[in-house]
């Protein structure tokens, strides 16, 4: 992806997906609190 301005861009790549890897079964709560971090990030709020 490429940024030509000031807006902040959340890029997420699952490294651990294929034929070895973990079940996925907490996958959607690990998604998520990565964008709440984020949001929370953005929001001048990640010292908490």
């Amino acid at each position: 992806a490429m940024v030509n301005d000031e807006r902040r861009l959340l890029f997420q790549t699952n490294m651990e997906a294929g034929h070895g890897g973990a079940s996925g079964r907490y996958r959607q709560y690990r998604e998520l609190a990565l964008q709440y971090g984020f949001l929370l990030d953005v929001a001048g709020l990640s010292e908490f």
